[in-house]
């Protein structure tokens, strides 16, 4: 590291994990702004810039390192992973190592939502066999991963039952779980017919869509990666963003418009069903969650007539 302000222990093990992985030295590591669970890093070496993401959470870390790569294959514009292994000395870390993508989010009714959508469809016809967040998967020495849930309909039970773990701190998570649980019921037959599950990226919203130059440069942040119904993807990215930027988007996913009934019976189900999961996650970081739930319960409740 070249002369400067000095650095933290967790900065000169990032230097480190470069140097090693990479066989250049970091000549700037700066701390960035990111989720709870993860600390990321913009180092620039060699002339380049890349970025470091370090987690204790070391099979969500290799996930998404496989989820990034799976996705390049499939002709996304995932990050060029380039490094993954444990943080300096200290094994409760894990860090991989990525080229940083250019650009900036993505703006709402932005022309690169078609190729997102493009894009999406490629990722989405990566099938693999079970359902769940890659996250929680097993890994053998070979590098394949068995999922945790058989069926589509099984995994979204499961978001039910963390739900209902909630009840004992929150009152309204047993009503909220329960009136999911029944909106799951009734679209039984829908849910049950997805047999086989696709990659998808788990957390699609514009600030992690890069675009540089009128072009889409990057999907990143892949670490709530799951295997299940690619409508999962959508409704995601669609309770977040406006009607026009999703218009555009599935125009690239499905110009034929084939998918109309499904995404009209799936998607708003969907929709609240993430809600509860970012409820879930959010009671799980300590927060305050009865807004949200309040929020799901409204939209199950206009969704059932």
């Amino acid at each position: 590291m070249r002369k400067g302000r000095t650095l933290g222990d967790r900065e000169q093990a990032v230097a480190a994990f470069v140097a090693s992985e990479l066989g250049c030295e970091a000549t700037r590591v700066v701390r960035v702004a990111a989720f709870a669970t993860n600390a990321v890093y913009e180092v620039d070496a060699d002339g380049r810039r890349f970025v470091v993401k370090a987690s204790r959470m070391h099979e969500a870390l290799r996930a998404e390192a496989w989820a990034c790569a799976r996705g390049a294959d499939a002709g996304c514009a995932t990050p060029a992973i380039l490094g993954l292994g444990r943080l300096g000395t200290d094994d409760s870390m894990s860090a991989c190592i990525m080229r940083r993508v250019a650009g900036g989010p993505i703006v709402a009714g932005h022309p690169a939502f078609l190729e997102v959508g493009m894009g999406l469809r490629r990722v989405h016809d990566m099938r693999l066999p079970g359902f769940g967040w890659l996250a929680e998967a097993s890994w053998d020495e070979r590098g394949d991963c068995s999922l945790l849930h058989r069926s589509w309909l099984g995994f979204l039970k499961g978001i039910c039952g963390d739900a209902r773990r909630l009840a004992d701190r929150d009152g309204v998570a047993a009503r909220v779980a329960e009136a999911a649980a029944a909106a799951l019921d009734a679209h039984a037959d829908a849910l049950a017919a997805v047999e086989v599950g696709s990659l998808c990226h788990g957390d699609l919203k514009a600030a992690h869509l890069l675009v540089d130059a009128g072009r889409l440069a990057g999907v990143i942040d892949w670490g709530d990666a799951v295997v299940g119904d690619p409508l999962w993807d959508i409704a995601r990215f669609a309770h977040r963003a406006d009607a026009g930027s999703v218009s555009l988007l599935l125009e690239g996913y499905d110009p034929e418009r084939a998918m109309g009934d499904e995404l009209a019976g799936r998607v708003p189900l969907y929709g609240a069903l993430w809600m509860l999961v970012d409820a879930i996650v959010a009671h799980r970081l300590g927060r305050r969650v009865e807004a949200v739930l309040e929020a799901v319960m409204g939209s199950l409740a206009q969704q059932a007539g």
